[in-house]
């Protein structure tokens, strides 16, 4: 069905739309089976064992295999290799690090020609965020083992997949929302709500919404919830339910953005950090974020202080492997821990690079003290120019942009000019995400 024949139905044809387009979705993402080591004694946060990284080490010998038979890019890398002999820590000197660049130069050099999965491999679009979106070919089982990771996260707080949810998705469900922002997906008890349109105008209709549907869990863009609720405090409304959990995906989530969501919902909240590419996956309840060593083989770039860059094997995807692959984000990390770290700075292309070549990442402690802000977005315009784009709170009386400007100085460079640019809003990008960091500074800078 066509976005736009959607668009023109009225709002019960398009809850039926979403039913059924959702009942699909869950065949593929739960119906089938899923390989034993991956259905059983996966929990998030559990103790590895040593018997995980046995598992993993199969696994890891089989995709190997699959790779040199199957996937041009790697037949001519492995060609000769033996894989009952070779170990993980083998991988570095048989095959290079990965980048994106480097699969959109011949992307079918990296597909495989299995008989088995001609015809049968699905397509999944990265958003593009870091610049190079990517068309990612996938097996039904990735997906499958994908999704029961994400279960596996929802059961720590009895939820499940249909529990009651909503989700604030970063798509056009409606023309204009009017009073009714809600759409739903019955098959999997599922509120839909566009976080394009909140705004003064519908945060009644959106706090309304929630409250009578009640979910047990929200899944959604941290900086959608976030901007709800905090206009829903200042139109003094109330939430009259209390999540299990609140899952967050697909941005940066910072400390005060938790911090909010959990004080106010009175919940707690997962962060969930994953890829289209299914190369990774690392959940947080606040502290540490911790990874599964069956879903794929981690390894860590030095950047700058205590910031790595990720590179990473996946162990799900066969239909199009990524073997020792950048995605190009950035961690901070403090033990030696493969499968843990500290936080997410996000993307490694939009990190500050100071004129004197330093890299910044996590600027959100340069608004520490800075009352007055409701929104705040980042914009490295060059080496040396900084943009910082505010939307004022109604207390906007408090806020000092002197004390802003020499926190961003003294966490870059003096050497910088930061301007302050007051606006009405600050827009989203085309996936609905927002990003806090916006770097203009070309790759051959970031190196």
């Amino acid at each position: 069905m066509s976005n736009s024949v959607y668009l023109a139905m009225p709002k019960q044809l398009q809850n039926l739309a979403l039913t059924a387009y959702g009942r699909s979705l869950y065949r593929q993402r739960f119906v089938g089976s899923i390989p034993t080591e991956y259905s059983i004694n996966l929990t998030p946060f559990r103790p590895i064992k040593e018997v995980d990284f046995q598992n993993q080490h199969c696994r890891f010998q089989q995709l190997i295999a699959h790779c040199r038979d199957f996937v041009p890019y790697y037949a001519k890398l492995l060609k000769n290799v033996s894989v009952d002999k070779l170990t993980i820590n083998d991988l570095s000197e048989l095959v290079p690090v990965l980048s994106k660049a480097d699969i959109k130069r011949d992307p079918e050099l990296f597909i495989s020609t299995k008989p088995e999965h001609k015809g049968a491999l699905r397509t999944a679009n990265t958003s593009g965020s870091s610049g190079t979106p990517l068309a990612i070919k996938y097996t039904d089982e990735a997906r499958r083992i994908n999704y029961h990771f994400y279960e596996k996260a929802l059961n720590l707080f009895n939820c499940s997949y249909r529990s009651k949810s909503t989700t604030f998705a970063g798509r056009i469900l409606y023309k204009a929302p009017g009073r009714n922002p809600d759409r739903y997906d019955y098959y999997n008890n599922t509120q839909y709500l566009s976080s394009y349109f909140i705004g003064d105008d519908s945060v009644e209709h959106y706090v309304a919404a929630l409250n009578r549907w009640a979910p047990e869990f929200i899944d959604t863009y941290p900086s959608a919830l976030v901007e709800l609720l905090k206009l829903a405090e200042q139109h003094q409304l109330k939430f009259t339910f209390s999540p299990k959990c609140v899952l967050t995906s697909s941005e940066t989530l910072t400390s005060d953005a938790r911090s909010l969501i959990e004080k106010t919902l009175n919940t707690t909240v997962i962060d969930q950090y994953g890829c289209t590419e299914m190369a990774i996956n690392a959940v947080s309840t606040g502290r540490e974020y911790f990874l599964d060593p069956m879903f794929s083989i981690l390894e860590y770039e030095h950047q700058f202080d205590n910031s790595y860059e990720l590179i990473t094997t996946g162990l799900l995807n066969f239909g199009m492997p990524l073997l020792r692959y950048k995605i190009g984000d950035l961690v901070e990390r403090s033990s030696n821990d493969l499968y843990c770290f500290d936080s997410l700075e996000g993307r490694a292309d939009d990190v500050i690079i100071t004129p004197e070549g330093k890299r910044v990442g996590r600027m959100d402690p340069a608004f520490k003290g800075v009352e007055g802000i409701d929104l705040a977005q980042i914009i490295q315009e060059e080496k040396d120019k900084i943009t910082v784009l505010i939307v004022l709170t109604p207390n906007s009386h408090k806020f000092r942009s002197e004390l802003l400007i020499d926190n961003i100085k003294e966490r870059t460079s003096t050497s910088i000019s930061v301007e302050v640019k007051f606006v009405e809003e600050i827009a989203k990008g085309s996936n609905g995400k927002f990003k806090s960091v916006l770097s203009k500074v070309g790759a051959q800078h970031t190196r």
